[in-house]
Formats: structure tokens, C-alpha cells, sequence
């Protein structure tokens, strides 16, 4: 029997810049998990800052492309079936069959889908027919199996309910609540006072998710005024 109960949660960066996963970890942990987040170490990878959970990157010899996905599905299932665990959590679909084949091989673990987005129809898959059917059959195989599924927001739950005839549950990915101390302000950065700031925050900008629209239409807000932007 476990001592104690045991989350894994898995993505496929490298677990720096990732703000929801991080999030889910230290509800994890404070409903009493002892919690493990798997991920990948880069070339480029910086130094993970001390978290009250603990981290596990793995290092690979493709960083890129199909022989990445599946190299990296092959090592998290080793880690994962070798490892004691309570529940696995798999977020998003590039790290869904190696959660699932651990599953079915380990006693009493039951295996909780985190869906980041509408997987299969990013803009990265849209314009690659042969490789958005791939994922669509890892998906279509594996997606009416799971009992534990959760996902961004309302649409892509609708969506994904009514194509698998599935209960899907939503937790949003929303900034947790922070108090700032020691704020810089904007002569301290050596910057314009009179000019303002818009920030664009991401952990990399994809294509097509409206950012190059957003910062065009800066300048009908603020029309008559210089600014700065900051990503």
C-alpha cells in the first residue's frame, strides 16, 4: 500500500514558463499529493527556480518533429509505469498515450486528461493533413476510454462532449491572486514616464492565436499616445 497519495503530472516542455500546469501541481499538493512534474530538458533550458513539488525533465536526442513525440512518449511511459502513483495527470494530447498505456498497466491509478486546447485543430496541425490524422487517431482511440476529463472553457467542453458523448469538466486558466512588493516604476527602468506600457505575456507566441492582431489594435486604443511593447 502507498504511504502516501502520489500525483504525475506530465507535459511536453520544459517546465519552466508553464503557469496552469504549475497551478494544478500546488493544488495537488495542497490536497495532500506528494507531486512529480515531468517534462523534457531542452539545450536552451534554464534552471528551474526551488518548488514545494518535485520536477523531473527528461533529456532527449530529438527535440523536434515525430521522432520527439515519440521518443518522448516512450521514455514517459517507462518513467511512468516504474514509478508509484496514485493518479497520472496528462495534459494535452502529445502526452496522452504514454498516460494511457501506464494506466492500463498499473494497479488502481486512475488517469486524469487535462486538455489545453482543441488539440487537433491547431493552427500548426491544419496546413499538415497527414500528421493531424495521427493525433486524430490517438485521440479518437483513447479519448472514449477516460473517465476524468477537463478542459480550458465552455466551447472547446461543448465541442469535445458532443463529438465523444463525454462528461467534461472546465478549470480555468486564470492568474492566481498576488500581492506586488517592490515594484520598479517606469523611471527606474530607465523608461519614457509619460509613454505607456503594454505587455504581452506568453511562454512563445504561436501562429494564428490573434497576438498580431491584438498589438495592431493597440493603436486604436490608445491613438494618440506613443507606447511601448513589452513580450
Amino acid at each position: 500500500m502507498l504511504k502516501s497519495k502520489k500525483a504525475i503530472v506530465s507535459v511536453t516542455n520544459d517546465l519552466y514558463t508553464d503557469q496552469r500546469v504549475h497551478k494544478i501541481c500546488l493544488f495537488l499538493v495542497n490536497k495532500g499529493y506528494d507531486v512529480t512534474l515531468v517534462g523534457r530538458l531542452r539545450q536552451q533550458s534554464l534552471e528551474l527556480i526551488e518548488r514545494p513539488y518535485k520536477t523531473k525533465r527528461l533529456k532527449l536526442y530529438f527535440d523536434k518533429g515525430a521522432m520527439f513525440y515519440a521518443e518522448y512518449n516512450i521514455r514517459l511511459f517507462l518513467f511512468l509505469l516504474f514509478k508509484k502513483s496514485t493518479i497520472l495527470v496528462s495534459n494535452d494530447l502529445d502526452t496522452l498515450l504514454a498516460n494511457f498505456c501506464a494506466s492500463k498497466l498499473k494497479f488502481k491509478v486512475n488517469l486524469i486528461y487535462d486538455s489545453h486546447e482543441y488539440f487537433t485543430e491547431v493552427p500548426e496541425l491544419i496546413k499538415r493533413p497527414k500528421i493531424k490524422k495521427i493525433w486524430e487517431l490517438i485521440e479518437g482511440w483513447i479519448f472514449p476510454r477516460l473517465n476524468h476529463i477537463y478542459t480550458v472553457n465552455n466551447s472547446i467542453a461543448a465541442i469535445y462532449s458532443k463529438k465523444y458523448n463525454k462528461k467534461i469538466h472546465v478549470v480555468r486558466n486564470i492568474s492566481m491572486l498576488w500581492s506586488p512588493v517592490n515594484l520598479k516604476s517606469k523611471k527606474d527602468l530607465g523608461m519614457n514616464e509619460t509613454k505607456k506600457i503594454i505587455i504581452v505575456q506568453g511562454a512563445g507566441i504561436n501562429i494564428d492565436r490573434g497576438i498580431e492582431e491584438a498589438v495592431e489594435a493597440m493603436k486604436w486604443v490608445f491613438r494618440n499616445d506613443e507606447l511601448y511593447f513589452l513580450c
